[in-house]
């Protein structure tokens, strides 16, 4: 079962990251002075694909004013609680300077949408989690949590953004979003700060 479970999760993993290659333009560059120059964003709230979680995001885009090439900074935490709202397990992600793509339309699989106008970043960076196995629902499939015994390790991280909640055909009713994770797992909740200087 965990064999099978691993396998449906290198494809998932796999299609997002080609979805993503597909779909993604060329890095953003600020061609004009005036365009923007920094980017600040934060989510937090009550996550919408994990049962009985939390999850908090903040990240940073910056343009390098000479270039227009851009970095992007991500801190996340994700938080399971049990039904009497005790802790179970917790997930700490961070990335320094990662890639920046602008995805200009990504299909989302899970609520069938294609969302429009993201900022994608990616990198490798570190993830921590308490030291407990569980295993969990997770957007249709049963996954066991990584489990780093309480210690930081290399992980790919990547965070989406969708600054109005805009998709094809439509907006979302929360709003504006962010994904914080690694591949096969991540808190996504709804967008609390979204500043372009």
């Amino acid at each position: 079962m965990r064999l099978k479970v691993k396998m449906i999760t290198m494809i998932t993993v796999a299609l997002f990251v080609a979805n993503i290659l597909a779909m993604a333009t060329a890095p953003v560059k600020a061609t004009d002075p005036d365009q923007i120059f920094k980017i600040d964003i934060i989510a937090k709230g009550i996550d919408q694909d994990i049962s009985g979680a939390t999850t908090f995001i903040k990240g940073k885009i910056e343009f390098d004013k000479v270039t227009g090439e851009p970095l992007g900074d991500v801190n996340f935490h994700v938080k399971i609680y049990d039904e009497s709202h005790e802790k179970i397990y917790s997930m700490k992600g961070k990335l320094k300077d990662g890639a920046v793509m602008f995805l200009p339309y990504w299909y989302c699989n899970v609520r069938q949408v294609y969302w429009t106008n993201l900022w994608l970043i990616m990198g490798e960076g570190e993830i921590k989690t308490t030291d407990t196995i569980l295993t969990i629902d997770y957007r249709g499939l049963t996954i066991t949590l990584p489990n780093t015994g309480g210690k930081y390790i290399p992980s790919t991280i990547m965070m989406l953004v969708n600054p109005t909640g805009e998709y094809v055909g439509g907006v979302d009713e929360l709003g504006g979003w962010a994904f914080a994770g690694i591949p096969g797992f991540g808190g996504v909740t709804i967008l609390t700060k979204y500043f372009e200087r």
